[in-house]
């Protein structure tokens, strides 16, 4: 069963409330054991997925739409099930520790099972639509994590950055997985992946790759949308180590290795994952080794290998497959040690900036050790898991099919970036336990952790060691499923620490070999000067949010300037430009005067009164005559209904008349007799040509609607049902409160709402006139006024 395992983790959500009670450590273990055990239960069904074959579960969920809740169990979608819930078992027990004093440790637990939840309903989804769904929640459950110390500016501004970003990817995403559904004839993985040849050769190919690529590149951090992940590092370490290194920023990457053998094999695909991943591998790579800040340097190195896996999809072919697979598993080892690492450092000390640490190796040696295992797995040092994955990163740049330029060119980004991969390992480890006691270590009694706190980093850390030595034999079972669903076709995977010597490891040997010689120049190259700060694109993206908002406020109160004809002038002019036009240009022929040959003469006249009574209205000099003129209006609409055979909506329309006539008398009465001009004569005439469209409009929609035959009329359908499925003869009541019993209820709440802002809007009114203003005396003259100019 699999969709159990999503429902477990979100109904265990309230169960984190526990964490509030003492005891908050002992209680987090224990809620650790909840993805321990979906850990488990995906470990126990997975016998098909070992033997090249998948579990796919459906349940209905719109039936009327063809629409399933569909799931799908397979190597890719196994492998990152197995990663979330492991890597969020060791997390969650790190919290406790880590937060342990926080009050809100709760709430937090909470977010991240949300969370969890999530991330297991997208990977699991074997419908597109229910992965969207999924997808849209895992960005709000991180907006969540992301600004959970919502007292902090930083916090709020990096979970609004993480939000607005992913979320306006997630809005083209939608629509690109709607034309990929559309082109590929439905919106099941399984029969869109059968369908590469026919998306590949359809003309809404280039759209729907188009927008697929920007909902994954703004969820997976890729230039130009890298800004928010280092923003979004003002969460508590956990949730970075969690969000940022094994789950949502790899939801991207998750989809286009998914969708790669439907999508892949063109140059618009190919081309640009490996061109894009490429630049965000080496460009995050280099800003990575100049920061600071512990997690900022985490943060632009997982943006970095989050572009090395967009290009290894992009370069394709058996060794891209593998490497995928094998650097996902590789970088959630090593990176979500070293951000719990980060946090430990951070805990103990009460700082992460570089500058303000050193000498730690005295007083926290286990953790130097576990921080020295897992830097070496991430700068590809031999017999390390980390050098298993970037040989067959190499191996795919070298053996692409995408040419000899692009070949050259991945092969010497990757080496460029092993190579500042080091320097940032070199850095971040002299600095934090070499060198010359560090104030931070003078000013607190530093010590390592207990011991609860270091089995979170201590366990991938040690994985990545043990693997390679030990291991390679049963993760090249897991790694081969997943790199089939990546390649499209069967794949015999079979990692190993030696292959020979070649090109791949000699190039693998060079880059470590330039990364150790710079590395004794890190402090120099990390104090160079940078960019400009007007150049961050989180600077850039604030502007344009203040420059959105600005050109917002300026529209505002350019419309609405507190004049009811200014609001209706614009509403006008807005729905003829963007009704009336198109249907001027496309829409006129739709219309047809089919008059009835039954037609009477006294509903000739009726109608025929409706325009004058209106006349009427408009030339009226008196107030009086205005609301005669009105009332015939309303008058001969009722007549309509009563000819009809609607006499309970003539009942209707004739009782809004007389109260609305009654109303009118009341308040004219208090007002001059005969209408007077205030607005010049240029606007009435403006506004009498915009009312005439707007009419003419609104007749020519009328007359296209009801005489168009596109469409089976719903009449008939409600003449039949409404006192069999309804149990009403009256049909109209019987539409208002059964077949769009929602839209009545609907309408209804809007009234309330409405009802009590007004309530509300008279309390602070008659509030404010209870208060009597003060009564200011003074016996001392009024001063004189000073001069100021001089």
């Amino acid at each position: 069963m699999l969709y159990p395992l999503v429902l477990i983790a979100l109904a265990a959500a309230p169960l984190a409330l526990l964490a509030r009670l003492p005891g908050r450590d002992r209680i987090a273990w224990g809620l650790a054991l909840i993805p321990l055990a979906i850990f488990g239960l995906t470990l126990a069904q997975a016998g098909p997925v070992w033997e090249g074959g998948q579990i796919v579960e459906r349940i209905a969920w719109v039936p009327a739409l063809g629409l399933d809740l569909s799931f799908t169990l397979d190597g890719l979608s196994l492998l990152f099930t197995l990663i979330i819930t492991g890597i969020g078992t060791l997390i969650v027990g790190y919290a406790g520790h880590y937060l342990g004093a926080d009050s809100g440790l709760g709430r937090f637990l909470a977010y991240m099972m949300l969370f969890m939840g999530a991330m297991l309903g997208l990977v699991l989804a074997g419908n597109v639509l229910t992965m969207f769904v999924f997808w849209e929640l895992t960005s709000v459950t991180s907006y969540l994590l992301i600004g959970y110390k919502h007292d902090y500016a930083d916090a709020r501004r990096g979970a609004l950055h993480s939000l607005l970003v992913t979320g306006g990817g997630g809005l083209a995403l939608l629509v690109g997985l709607l034309l990929l559904g559309q082109a590929a004839g439905s919106y099941e993985l399984r029969d869109i992946l059968a369908a590469g040849d026919v998306l590949r050769a359809h003309a809404l190919y280039p759209a729907a790759v188009i927008l697929i690529l920007l909902g994954c590149f703004t969820k997976s951090a890729q230039i130009p949308f890298h800004f928010w992940l280092p923003g979004a590092m003002q969460a508590p370490t956990p949730a970075s180590a969690f969000l940022h290194s094994a789950t949502m920023v790899k939801a991207g990457v998750y989809l286009m290795a998914r969708l790669s053998p439907a999508l892949g094999g063109t140059a618009l695909w190919d081309v640009t994952l490996a061109v894009v991943g490429g630049a965000t591998m080496t460009f995050a790579a280099i800003v990575a080794m100049r920061q600071f800040d512990l997690k900022a340097m985490l943060a632009y190195t997982t943006i970095s290998m989050l572009g090395a896996l967009t290009m290894q999809i992009g370069l394709g072919g058996k060794y891209g497959a593998e490497g995928v697979a094998t650097n996902i598993l590789a970088h959630a080892l090593y990176k979500s040690a070293l951000f719990m690492l980060a946090g430990v450092i951070d805990h103990e000390c009460g700082t992460r900036d570089l500058r303000r640490l050193g000498g730690l190796r005295a007083y926290m040696p286990q953790t130097m050790v576990i921080t020295a295992l897992a830097l070496l797995s991430f700068g590809g040092i031999p017999v390390m898991f980390g050098f298993v994955a970037k040989e067959l990163m190499l191996e795919a740049a070298l053996e692409t099919d995408l040419g000899a330029t692009l070949s050259v060119l991945a092969v010497a980004a990757i080496a460029v970036t092993a190579a500042a991969y080091l320097v940032t390992g070199w850095r971040l480890f002299s600095n934090t336990f070499l060198g010359q006691r560090s104030m931070a270590a003078m000013q607190q009694h530093v010590t390592d952790p207990v011991p609860g706190m270091l089995i979170g980093p201590g366990v991938p850390a040690a994985l990545s060691l043990i693997i390679p030595l030990a291991l390679l034999g049963p993760i090249s079972g897991l790694i081969g499923p997943a790199s089939t669903a990546i390649y499209g076709k069967p794949l015999e995977v079979e990692l190993a620490l030696w292959h020979g010597v070649n090109t791949a490891l000699l190039v693998s040997l060079g880059a470590i070999a330039v990364g150790v010689g710079l590395a004794r120049f890190g402090e120099q190259l990390a104090n160079m000067r940078g960019w400009p700060a007007w150049s961050r694109g989180d600077m850039i993206f604030d502007r344009l949010i203040e420059r959105t908002l600005a050109g917002a406020t300026a529209l505002t109160r350019t419309i609405q300037e507190g004049r009811l004809r200014r609001y209706i002038l614009v509403t006008a002019l807005a729905m003829l430009l963007f009704v009336g036009v198109p249907f001027a240009s496309f829409g006129l022929g739709a219309i047809r005067f089919d008059l009835d040959p039954q037609l009477q003469f006294y509903e000739v006249l009726a109608v025929a009164l409706i325009p004058v009574g209106v006349l009427a209205t408009i030339l009226a000099r008196t107030r009086l005559g205005a609301i005669i003129a009105a009332g015939v209006v309303g008058a001969m609409v009722s007549l309509l209904f009563v000819l009809f055979s609607a006499p309970d909506l003539a009942l209707t329309q004739l009782l809004i008349e007389v109260l609305s006539t009654v109303f009118l008398l009341l308040v004219f009465s208090v007002l001059p007799v005969r209408f007077e001009s205030f607005s010049a004569a240029w606007v009435r005439r403006r506004d009498a040509i915009v009312a005439a469209a707007m009419g003419l409009l609104i007749t020519g929609l009328v007359l296209a609607t009801a005489t168009n035959d596109a469409f089976a009329p719903l009449a008939p359908f409600f003449l039949e049902n409404s006192l069999e499925k309804g149990k009403g003869a009256n049909v109209v009541n019987v539409i208002l409160v059964d077949f769009r019993g929602f839209d009545t209820m609907g309408e209804i709440t809007v009234l309330f709402i409405a009802l009590l802002g007004i309530y509300g809007l008279l309390r602070l009114r008659q509030g404010k006139n209870d208060v009597a203003p003060e009564r200011v005396t003074t016996a001392e003259p009024a001063a004189e006024p000073v001069d100021t100019k001089r």
